[in-house]
């Protein structure tokens, strides 16, 4: 039986050399340049935007990133940090997407969108949130598993062992069953996508930052100086990231365009696909519209 993979589907695969690591990307389509950047979890990577990449690549050049630590990119053992992803993403439209483009980025990683787009405005053009994380939520460090088992995790034999164990099949459906709505879409072929995913040589390191709290980000004061074009999306059944704390961004940002999305979870880009994809649409065109002028090169970086 063939293994269900997860990667960006089609489009032409690429990768850049960043700090003498790989960072992987597929290119869709052709037109103003969007780039999607996956949220942070075990077994994360562009996969999570399958059902968003051909609706927008009709019209627009999509950029599908893996981040460091997750999906095709390396996994080195590094200090993972939200000053690491936040110049990785400001590199990536630098050197990859090369203009200002549009990026539409989902929980955690939304968060490191917020504080790049809020001390760097000229690379974006626009910004996509995805039940986004920072104000109401993962301010701190993360509460799931015991200190204990985060310590281990760090640790350099031992830490494997947890890790495995921290990605088992029984684990990663528990997680992807919190993520989603519907579990009638946590297939296991689904899981074992995950499984194998979150076990690439290297998977421990992003994971273990993230499960310490170290990737968390306060972005209360960036959403306050957000001065771009901003769409909020959220799934009014999310368990994880409740659509409670849409309403801090909502309160922060009065000027956000804001929609939500029903019978969805923490994923509603993948549960109501259809749904998303026509906001989405019809945000990036209205934006396009309003800038008015074509978009400027980047110097690369």
């Amino acid at each position: 039986m063939q293994r269900h993979v997860l990667t960006a589907p089609g489009g032409e695969s690429g990768e850049i050399l960043w700090r003498g690591h790989k960072v992987a990307f597929t290119r869709h389509g052709q037109g103003s340049p969007v780039l999607l950047v996956h949220g942070l979890y075990a077994g994360a990577s562009s996969f999570e935007w399958c059902q968003t990449i051909p609706a927008l690549a009709e019209r627009h050049t999509v950029f599908a990133l893996d981040l460091l630590g997750f999906g095709r990119s390396d996994r080195p053992a590094l200090r993972y940090s939200p000053g690491l992803y936040q110049a990785l993403l400001a590199d990536v439209v630098a050197r990859v997407v090369r203009e200002a483009c549009a990026v539409v980025a989902s929980g955690l990683s939304a968060a490191q969108l917020i504080a790049l787009a809020t001390r760097d405005p000229g690379r974006i053009a626009s910004v996509a949130l995805v039940a986004p994380t920072g104000v109401a939520y993962r301010r701190e460090a993360d509460a799931t598993g015991s200190i204990v088992t985060r310590a281990l995790l760090g640790a350099p034999l031992v830490g494997n062992a947890v890790y495995t164990r921290l990605t088992a099949p029984a684990k990663l459906r528990e997680q992807l069953r919190a993520m989603y709505f519907d579990d009638r879409l946590v297939t296991p072929a689904l899981v074992e996508a995950y499984v194998d995913s979150a076990r690439q040589p290297g998977g421990k390191y992003a994971v273990s930052a993230l499960r310490d709290g170290r990737l968390n980000v306060d972005v209360r004061a960036a959403v306050r100086r957000l001065r771009l074009p901003t769409l909020l999306l959220w799934g009014d059944v999310a368990r994880q990231n409740p659509v409670a704390h849409a309403h801090a961004f909502r309160v922060l940002k009065h000027d956000l365009e804001w929609s939500l999305v029903h019978d969805a979870g923490d994923l509603p880009h993948v549960e109501r696909s259809n749904e998303v994809n026509a906001v989405l649409r019809s945000f990036l065109e209205r934006t396009r519209r309003w800038s008015g002028s074509p978009t400027q090169l980047l110097a690369m970086a």
